[in-house]
């Protein structure tokens, strides 16, 4: 499937970078403008977040940081549904499959295996950190 809009899988949830999906629409308006009508209606950090991009801002390599947005997948796919043009409908429908992919029985399983394996590493991090208070309690008890 090609990418149309960039999705975060980094996440617990997947997430569209609402510049992306501004793209992705080829809408003409300002970002800002559109970002600020489009957002009317939806709650920050529940439906988006804010957030910034480093890009380059001149041939020297100089960066500087745009305004960014996390949306929610299901907030992405409202704001192409108002779109009301046929890229929305395509974009829509691009996330639509993702999700669906996202889904998938296999999909589910794989994100619960690595949040167990993360899971068991944190533990075992936790059990060498407390090895030595636990040698030493062991200690004191042996000796009484």
């Amino acid at each position: 499937m090609n990418e149309i809009i960039k999705v975060n899988y980094e996440t617990d949830e997947p997430t569209v970078s609402a510049r992306s999906l501004y793209e992705g629409l080829e809408i003409k308006k300002r970002f800002s403008s559109w970002f600020e009508s489009n957002s009317q209606g939806f709650i920050e950090n529940e439906d988006y977040c804010g957030a910034y991009l480093e890009v380059q801002s001149n041939q020297h390599g100089g960066t500087k940081d745009l305004q960014d947005y996390l949306l929610s997948v299901d907030m992405a796919k409202h704001i192409c549904l108002m779109s009301r043009t046929d890229k929305g409908k395509i974009c829509r429908q691009y996330l639509i499959d993702l999700e669906k992919a996202w889904n998938t029985p296999e999909q589910v399983m794989a994100r619960a295996l690595k949040l167990a394996d993360k899971t068991i590493k944190n533990l075992e991090l936790t059990i060498e950190e407390q090895r030595p208070l636990v040698d030493f309690a062991n200690k004191v008890s042996d000796s009484s």
